[in-house]
């Protein structure tokens, strides 16, 4: 019996890291079970280290015979090779393969890292790894293409793999009841949009799960689990194509849930908007960005800020929640950011409002290309590149890992002290009016 351990790497930037699941853990284990059914030879576990101190982590690492790491983030990298050389101290003869968005950045610096790197989507890399590792040849690089490997190919992820309370929890929901068993899914992935700050939209297509597979997965949570509720974790979480959003949508409802998750402004309609409500759906988060235009033609978001408005009208007039999500310190801001932000918060009156500060995350077109955003310098303490600073508490100071210079293309720009009190400021608004969760 040949075992694989998937490492959940500790999410330490996040102020509660058990709130969400870890999807990519579980559809990876998931497809490996599936592949090697027939010949039951492959035993797939998940080791989670989500709360567990660095010191401490080894010892809730049992023996394996290889290793997987998906790495999409790159601040869980140099946590992740920190457990990998622990484990190769412990285990001499297990075999380490990595894969995710910050392997296929950094390709050369990770091989180095690890026995053997996945570039592109891990489901196929995965099972010609094991098979590999047992015959002795393993390679070091396994390359795929996302437009030959679709997501709705596998079968939906399973949630055995970890104990029921890593699974649901009351907090998804929190602000709609105290006892709502909610989990997370994602029935798609990948985002077709190219904003300038941004590495999620990888792919850069978006490749869904059938209608039925969605039904499916629903029907096996509530059975299993006794879900209510389910947070969608798909960069977009309203298809914009018609065609496809309706059976998505009409799907979730037969399912008979209540659920919230994130999308665009772009391509909302008032049938989507009254077909989202009738599913179930009571929040919708939207990537706002910035409320100055200057700024959202600067990172290429590909929206108006009377598209923004109407959103939230959508949203009002069809009794769904609307999260309008903001990133101070993205470049071209105008002086009066703080002020500018608040009068349109006021006046469209979304909510609630979660705000973050920039991280200039590696892969994004703002990383690769700092010097035309004015950017004069860019932290690489990886750990720095973990999340948008600000984005759940107060305590998660991990972002704006870089400085401006003091005059840019655009103009005057702030300093880093700057878009720290700006937050500062906004936050301490938004918790004003009670407008933050």
């Amino acid at each position: 019996m040949f075992s694989v351990g998937i490492i959940i790497p500790s999410w330490h930037y996040w102020a509660n890291p058990s709130k969400i699941q870890p999807m990519y853990e579980l559809h990876f284990a998931t497809v490996i079970d599936s592949h090697f059914s027939k010949t039951k030879d492959v035993k797939v576990s998940i080791i989670d280290l989500r709360g567990i101190r660095s010191d401490q982590q080894i010892y809730h690492i049992p023996e394996h015979d290889a290793y997987f790491y998906w790495i999409p983030k790159t601040g869980d990298y140099k946590g992740m090779v920190k457990v990998a050389g622990q484990i190769k101290l412990h285990y001499p003869k297990a075999k380490h393969a990595a894969g995710g968005t910050h392997i296929d950045i950094f390709r050369e610096d990770c091989a180095n890292d690890f026995d053997a790197i996945v570039i592109g989507p891990g489901e196929e890399s995965f099972i010609s790894i094991i098979k590999d590792c047992r015959k002795g040849s393993l390679k070091k690089i396994y390359k795929a293409d996302y437009a030959d490997i679709p997501y709705g190919g596998y079968p939906f992820m399973r949630r055995h793999y970890l104990p029921d309370t890593a699974i649901v929890n009351n907090l998804l929901f929190e602000k709609y009841g105290a006892d709502i068993r909610s989990t997370c899914v994602l029935f798609s992935r990948g985002c077709c949009f190219k904003c300038k700050f941004c590495v999620y939209n990888v792919p850069s297509i978006i490749q869904m799960k059938s209608p039925a597979m969605i039904e499916n997965e629903i029907k096996y949570l509530k059975e299993e689990y006794s879900v209510q509720a389910i947070n969608l974790k798909d960069e977009i979480c309203i298809p914009i194509s018609r065609d496809t959003a309706i059976p998505f949508m009409e799907a979730i409802g037969r399912g008979g849930v209540m659920w919230r998750g994130q999308t665009t402004v772009v391509g909302i309609t008032e049938e989507k908007m009254a077909l989202a409500k009738k599913s179930g759906c009571i929040e919708l988060a939207v990537g706002v960005e910035s409320v100055s235009q200057k700024v959202l033609d600067i990172i290429d978001k590909k929206i108006t800020v009377e598209q923004i408005k109407h959103f939230i009208k959508l949203c009002k007039e069809h009794g769904i929640k609307c999260k309008m999500c903001l990133i101070f310190g993205l470049p071209g801001e105008p002086e009066n950011i703080v002020d500018l932000t608040r009068a349109f918060v006021e006046e469209v009156k979304p909510d609630y409002v979660s705000l973050s500060g920039l991280d200039p995350v590696p892969g994004s077109d703002i990383y690769r290309n700092h010097k035309r955003y004015g950017i004069k310098h860019i932290d690489e303490n990886w750990e720095k590149h973990a999340h948008l600073l600000y984005r759940f508490s107060d305590s998660e100071e991990v972002g704006l890992p870089f400085e401006y210079e003091k005059d840019t293309s655009w103009g005057k720009a702030f300093s880093r002290e700057d878009i720290i009190e700006n937050i500062r400021r906004m936050q301490q608004y938004l918790r004003d009016q009670k407008m933050t969760y």
